[in-house]
């Protein structure tokens, strides 16, 4: 299998794959020496190269874990190099533009299966990456022309490491996950700016739990974000406005005084919370989204 982008999603399916025997060898790229470097200290990769091509070789399998901005780029450039018969994923956190590109630019030789893996923090590199990140998740997947069997192959090798796959279609995926993923890491943002433009001093002295855990995943790499917003805009605009008129509810709410107003919406939320995460099975929002810039 060759990684390109051997960060922290990068190398934790690389970890996982052999753990699980899905995989013999690993060979990862990377732009940096000290993320390479780090992706062979932590047992990622049997060997790493900043040469995308050099990494293909005789690959079954080609994983391209790099921010969605990059990934049309990357297409280009494996595209004429790629082995006949093997399989392209991705780990990208958008899907309608990824599989687009694919369909266009990678050769009818090769199947390519878009791929999300609903795991990951907001650390990133290879030093962050376990062979257990992906264990009791949800991993997406958009086939598209891909052929049956491979795509069970592929399902059979998620399933291997711990994963639970899910099929879906691109633009559903890109509904979805714009409420699901993609506006809670806005509001993370929008919080911590407005935090930081208040100019309160003592704000971290005076904060509990709620603070840093809702805070917590705008630490997350900005580039990728940055990509994943301009891929998704028109779902993440609808989502965002829809977060806007709850707002503006809080807000008149507040001004009038109408305490009943304010109960009914903190009711709505807070029944929302428990029932959203009632079952065993589900993804938090916070996670998901670590691709590698690396």
């Amino acid at each position: 299998m060759a990684v390109i982008g051997i960060g922290q999603i990068g190398a934790s399916f690389a970890l996982a794959a052999r753990r699980a025997g899905v995989v013999d060898r690993v060979i990862g790229v990377a732009r940096k020496q000290t993320t390479r470097d780090e992706a062979l200290g932590v047992g990622a990769a049997d060997e790493c190269t900043a040469d995308v091509v050099e990494a293909l070789g005789d690959a079954d399998i080609v994983y391209v874990s790099v921010p969605v901005g990059a990934m049309r780029g990357v297409f280009e450039q494996i595209a004429p190099h790629l082995p006949a018969g093997c399989l392209v994923t991705d780990a990208g956190s958008t899907k309608a533009e990824v599989c687009r590109w694919a369909a266009q630019l990678l050769p009818e030789t090769v199947s390519f299966i878009g791929g999300h893996p609903m795991a990951g923090t907001e650390k990133h590199g290879p030093a962050a990456a376990s062979a257990e990140l992906f264990d009791g998740t949800t991993y997406l997947l958009c086939p598209g022309r891909a052929a049956q069997p491979v795509t069970t192959r592929l399902e059979s090798a998620i399933r291997r490491i711990g994963a639970a796959p899910l099929v879906v279609d691109p633009d559903q995926h890109d509904t979805i996950l714009a409420y699901s993923s993609h506006l809670p890491h806005l509001v993370a943002v929008a919080l911590s700016v407005a935090i930081a433009r208040s100019g309160i001093e003592g704000i971290v002295r005076f904060s509990a739990g709620g603070l840093r855990d809702t805070t917590r995943i705008a630490a997350a790499d900005v580039d990728m974000w940055r990509d994943i917003f301009a891929a998704n805009s028109e779902a993440v605009l609808a989502a965002t406005r829809a977060m806007r008129e709850v707002t503006e509810e809080f807000i008149e709410a507040i001004e009038t005084g109408d305490v009943q107003r304010v109960e009914s919406l903190l009711e709505t939320g807070r029944r929302f919370r428990e029932k959203l995460y009632a079952s065993p099975v589900g993804v938090d929002s916070s996670e998901g989204e670590a691709q590698d810039s690396d």
